[in-house]
């Protein structure tokens, strides 16, 4: 029975991590709408002028005086070079989407994805017809561990998906033998 508990635990991890697996890359929730007011305000005299300090031209007036052969002359004036001429790349102001990234799932849960791939292949003989018994195991091990909601709620759900009539007690039966397969694909 411990080994079953463990198998849960597991399982119910990884539903978890499937659940959460997606993440937003622009959302940072973590600031206060109002401390990000400090980076719309209008910048003050001595903030926009420490802000300009690097972008005079100097560094470039002394390369440029450098490269020229005239000894002692450290920096060129402003009029003897010519501006550089730069795009427009401003754009107006919008707020882009949120992107859902995807985490994947965490290495130590990479074989109930694997366990889960194989069994969608599972098949049964009954009565001389195939079924593929894997996918409704499949179907019943993800609805059971990534779904907030009761057995009955889940069943249903597995029905509309499968599209075929599953009780409660046909879903707890099936759950329970998804899981010993899992069990059992966990062990080889």
């Amino acid at each position: 029975m411990r080994n079953e508990d463990e198998l849960t635990k597991q399982l119910r991890r990884w539903g978890h991590a499937q659940v959460n697996r997606f993440a937003l890359s622009r959302a940072d929730r973590s600031v206060h709408v109002l401390d990000k007011v400090r980076d719309h305000a209008p910048l003050t005299r001595e903030r926009a002028a420490r802000d300009l300090v690097a972008r005079d031209g100097a560094e470039r007036r002394r390369f440029m005086a450098a490269r020229s052969g005239i000894e002692g002359m450290g920096t060129l004036p402003m009029w003897a070079v010519d501006p550089v001429r730069a795009s427009n790349d401003a754009d107006h102001p919008h707020d882009n989407p949120e992107i859902a990234v995807d985490t994947g799932t965490p290495d130590e849960l990479r074989w109930v994805d694997r366990a889960l791939a194989s069994l969608s292949r599972y098949q049964v003989v009954i009565g001389g017809e195939v079924r593929l018994q894997g996918k409704l195991w499949v179907l019943i091990l993800r609805t059971e561990f990534t779904v907030s909601a009761s057995q009955a709620v889940k069943a249903r759900m597995v029905a509309e998906q499968y599209g075929g009539n599953l009780s409660i007690w046909q879903y707890r039966r099936e759950l329970q033998r998804a899981v010993d397969w899992v069990n059992g694909a966990r062990a080889a």
